[in-house]
């Protein structure tokens, strides 16, 4: 599970010089472990801090607290990966899940020879760098190796993409009740809950679900008690988090038939996020994608949308690269992309469409299966 990544750190640390690092970065620790970060919202009383990876000569050491370890079941027992935990969760005293972690931390990584020790160091508390350098020597110089991974991040192993394609799929299945939820006179929050229930049903198990489940004249937000007016277009876009990777989608319904003006937005959109494909391969530079997506709507007629054309995904629901004005990344083969242009008219309607692509030197492939929904097709 998640060797290839390992490998790959292995080798950028050895490169750089560095035998001993540690990793606190959530999305840094899902990537190298396959062990997927709690996700329940509020602070965990009992957690003495985030997952943390120590790296130390080629070996792995994840540092959990006792409570999430079912998690992690399969990482201990791979070549040169070891799983430590501490106590969260107590009843029979006041907890102490953060002296826990440190004591945790201060036996993983034992004394130093003075070699540089790589830190996330934006990620890492104070407090538990201080726990790290306690019995090192006085001169061992802590490097910083915020940022080193996310290069490596941009392009899916094998074993990544068969998870997301498992969490696409999910999501295609919650899309599927929106035609019979998006009615007048339900509220934005009746299809939301529609749409998690039949998330959580096919996962069969609970799952956080977001984004943007609203009437089109809102052009996008959370669900409220909004009522579905027959003129409505209604903007549904989600994600979820499976197995520590997330998914994304949009797709636009209507309450009604749609109006010929909401006819001819959904059209065009959809033809714009064709052109967003055909555009997405190997080299291409991002800010020249959304510079030519955008001139295709505003050369027919339609205002420019207030937001990215597209974005990449994994570990986070937002990574590199942004498909932006300002972007002169370039897509690399084995990138997943969300690719998402829209047309809003706020107070009246929106449409937006969204389809997840992994790059490839054979072309595109488009990752989301469900409909685009276009009206008459």
């Amino acid at each position: 599970m998640h060797q290839e990544q390992r490998d790959r750190t292995h080798e950028l640390l050895r490169e750089r010089g560095i035998d001993r690092a540690i990793f606190a970065h959530p999305a840094n620790v899902t990537w190298l472990t396959g062990v997927p970060q709690p996700w329940r919202a509020g602070a965990d009383l009992y957690a003495g801090g985030p997952a943390l990876v120590w790296y130390e000569a080629g070996a792995f050491t994840l540092l959990l607290m006792d409570g999430h370890a079912g998690n992690a079941s399969e990482f201990g027992g791979q070549p040169n990966c070891v799983m430590t935990t501490y106590q969260g969760y107590a009843y029979q005293a006041q907890p102490a899940g953060v002296a826990n972690l440190a004591t945790a931390l201060n036996r993983v990584v034992g004394a130093g020879s003075g070699a540089p020790i790589g830190v996330e160091t934006q990620r890492l508390p104070v407090s538990l760098q201080q726990t790290l350098l306690a019995n090192q020597p006085v001169n061992t110089e802590v490097v910083s190796i915020d940022g080193w991974l996310d290069p490596l991040r941009l392009t899916r192993t094998a074993e990544e993409l068969d998870k997301m394609r498992e969490n696409f799929a999910l999501i295609d299945v919650a899309h599927s009740v929106c035609d019979e939820a998006v009615r007048p006179g339900n509220l934005e929050l009746d299809v939301w809950h529609a749409i998690h229930v039949a998330l959580q049903n096919s996962a069969e198990m609970t799952l956080p679900l977001g984004n943007d489940c609203t009437v089109g004249r809102r052009s996008g937000g959370p669900a409220l008690a909004v009522e579905i007016l027959p003129t409505d277009s209604f903007i549904v876009d989600l994600s979820t988090i499976w197995k520590g990777y997330w998914s994304d989608s949009c797709v636009t319904y209507y309450a009604t038939q749609p109006s010929p003006k909401q006819l001819a937005m959904h059209r065009v959109c959809a033809d714009a996020l064709d052109l967003a494909i055909s555009l997405a391969k190997p080299g291409a530079v991002c800010r020249e994608i959304d510079q030519t997506v955008r001139a295709f709507l505003t050369d027919q007629g339609f205002p420019p949308y207030p937001h990215h054309t597209g974005h990449g995904i994994g570990v986070l629901g937002h990574e590199a690269p942004r498909i932006t004005p300002h972007s002169d990344e370039r897509l690399q083969s084995g990138m997943v992309v969300m690719l998402e242009p829209g047309i809003y008219y706020p107070g009246e309607t929106g449409v937006r469409l969204e389809h997840a692509v992994l790059i490839g030197d054979a072309g595109p492939e488009i990752l989301s299966t469900y409909s685009l929904n276009i009206p008459g097709i």
